[in-house]
């Protein structure tokens, strides 16, 4: 589970005390101190760019926290650290356990990625706290599933942002494939299947190869090294695919394609699935 989304935001007073493998957090200030380190049970403590939800507040000068803190042992300076409030209905969800499904996000959408079409896509339909999940069928197509936990209506300058673009985009970003797969015949047993693809945006371009049987009709499979017998698969994560140990025309008429996707949140976009492998010359 992450949490994204930025929202009233104030920089810690004083400098905190964390420890790592903890969940306890101390500090020489007053977290019951309005004026200085306020902090209450449900907040989000940023601490060094990682967001953790606070459990309870144990006394004036320590809380707990609900996951425990991951980063280095150290005094954090007050500058790093910062506590944001999400709506209690996020806190309760999440101090109950709701985030214990790993593949679960909980994401926060502002009044600029509500209006973006990829993130329409994925069922992010307004502002506030989602829960969202995507995932893959047995037929290889992508699935999303979005939740809205709680309305809330805030600008992109009001709610600030965190490194939630995979997720919900700020700025509608759009792939475009220059040049679909094509076809691969070997008669070494070795080869390629390539895709060239492109952004309109800053994003980073992730590749995901995929390959259905030549008798099946709508089930495609994730490419690992060892997916099938009789051939050997290498770099399935880039824009270009590599075979080899082809000895047979056992897979003739295997079909091949790329899922892309982009850091930037941008919809995912699949190449045709029509290039075929062929054993020979």
């Amino acid at each position: 589970m992450a949490v994204f989304g930025l929202l009233d935001a104030k920089a810690m007073g004083t400098n905190i005390g964390v420890t790592n493998g903890d969940a306890t957090v101390t500090t020489s200030g007053d977290f019951t101190d309005a004026s200085d380190n306020l902090v209450k049970v449900g907040d989000v403590l940023e601490i060094s760019g990682v967001a953790y939800i606070v459990k309870q507040v144990t006394s004036a000068t320590a809380l707990e926290l609900h996951k425990v803190y991951a980063g280095s042992t150290a005094t954090i300076t007050a500058a790093n650290a910062v506590r944001r409030t999400p709506p209690k209905a996020v806190a309760e969800y999440v101090i109950k356990g709701g985030d214990s499904i790993s593949d679960y996000q909980l994401v926060f959408v502002d009044e600029t990625e509500r209006t973006k079409a990829a993130n329409e896509s994925r069922g992010i339909s307004g502002p506030g706290w989602w829960l969202y999940r995507t995932y893959t069928t047995h037929n290889g197509d992508t699935r999303h599933k979005a939740e809205c936990l709680a309305f809330t209506h805030a600008t992109a300058a009001a709610a600030g942002d965190d490194a939630d673009d995979t997720v919900v985009a700020d700025v509608q970003e759009t792939i475009t494939i220059g040049t679909q797969p094509a076809n691969s015949t070997s008669s070494s047993g070795a080869g390629t299947f390539a895709v060239a693809a492109t952004v309109d945006q800053s994003g980073t371009i992730t590749y995901k190869w995929q390959r259905q049987t030549a008798s099946a009709t709508v089930r495609w499979v994730d490419v690992a090294a060892d997916t099938d017998t009789g051939i050997t698969y290498a770099n399935f994560t880039t824009a270009t695919l590599a075979y080899s140990g082809l000895a047979s025309d056992a897979l003739d008429g295997y079909k091949y394609r790329c899922v892309v996707n982009t850091s930037k949140g941008a919809a995912e976009v699949i190449t045709n699935g029509s290039a075929t492998l062929t054993f020979g010359s």
